[in-house]
C-alpha cells in the first residue's frame, strides 16, 4: 500500500511540475518576422497557447525583422489582454508530462 502512494505521488508531482515548466514557458521570447505577426504572437512551449497582440504596444517600434519579442504584462498603460486556449495548453502539459514520466523510467530502468 506504501509503495502504490509512493507512485501517486510521484505522478501527481511531475504533473505538478510540468504544469509549472508549461506554464513558465510563456516568458520565453518569440521571433516574429514581419509586423503583421505582432497582432497574433502566440506564446508556450511545445505547442503555444498564449496569444497576445502586441501592435498595440510595438506598433511604433522601429525594429528589422524578423526580432524576438516576449510576452507583455500589465506594467504600461496600453497594455492588450492575453489569451488562454485551453486545448492546446493541456497537450502541452500532456507532452511534458509523458516527457517527465519517460525520463523517470529511464532513470529508475538504467541508473537504478
Amino acid at each position: 500500500m506504501s509503495e502504490l502512494l509512493d507512485r501517486l505521488f510521484i505522478w501527481l508531482f511531475l504533473l505538478l511540475v510540468s504544469i509549472f515548466l508549461v506554464l513558465i514557458s510563456i516568458l520565453l521570447p518569440v521571433t516574429i518576422h514581419e509586423s503583421e505577426e505582432l497582432r497574433v504572437a502566440m506564446f508556450g512551449f511545445p505547442i503555444p497557447f498564449a496569444q497576445q497582440d502586441l501592435m498595440r504596444i510595438y506598433g511604433n517600434y522601429a525594429v528589422d525583422y524578423p526580432h524576438k519579442f516576449t510576452i507583455s504584462f500589465g506594467m504600461l498603460e496600453n497594455v492588450s489582454d492575453i489569451y488562454f486556449y485551453k486545448i492546446p495548453f493541456f497537450f502541452s502539459v500532456l507532452i511534458v508530462y509523458i516527457g517527465l514520466l519517460i525520463i523517470r523510467y529511464l532513470h529508475n530502468r538504467f541508473l537504478l
